[in-house]
């Protein structure tokens, strides 16, 4: 999934996850099935998946009865191992790692970040979230990708600021 699509299903995500929030979708109500996501937002089936899993990932939503995918956590006893430590600890863990090693020059500069294979069996993840891992380095200025070929450390003039020092050119500890 390209960096456009991914920003994409985020989009949708946050709709969607505003309307559970505010009720609109309300606990044990149907979300949206991946063949009415395609159609609404005009997005491919890839990314209608993604959009329900992320959904599962975060808690937002849980699978009944198949394919049906209902608003609201699912009931207590029913968390997947997956789910513990919870995902998005577990992706800043990832990602403060792998910006750790960008900034301190353990992967070089235009280096491949790691293929998606050795980042799962490195840090036991799942391929969902090895693939969240690099488009939050991307996003954040850490790395780039090059379609087909991977993702690559940044330049530090691309890397993100941290308070009035800011990263570039910083090479002390936390």
């Amino acid at each position: 999934m390209t960096a456009w699509a991914w920003r994409r299903v985020q989009e949708i995500l946050g709709e969607l996850a505003g309307r559970i929030a505010s009720g609109e979708l309300a606990p044990g109500s149907p979300v949206p099935t991946e063949e009415e996501l395609k159609d609404t937002y005009g997005i491919q089936p890839a990314q209608a998946y993604w959009v329900w899993r992320q959904l599962q990932m975060r808690r937002l939503a849980h699978m009944i009865r198949g394919r049906i995918l209902v608003a609201g956590p699912p009931p207590s006893g029913a968390l997947p191992a997956m789910w513990i430590p919870p995902v998005e600890e577990r992706i800043a863990e990832v990602l403060g790692v792998l910006a750790d090693r960008i900034r301190n020059g353990e992967i070089a500069v235009h280096e491949q970040v790691g293929p998606q294979q050795r980042l799962r069996s490195e840090f036991e993840i799942s391929h969902e979230v090895a693939t969240e891992v690099r488009y939050r380095l991307e996003e954040r200025g850490w790395a780039y990708s090059i379609p087909f070929r991977g993702t690559f450390a940044a330049p530090c003039d691309r890397w993100p600021m941290r308070g009035r020092r800011g990263w570039r050119g910083w090479r002390g500890g936390r």
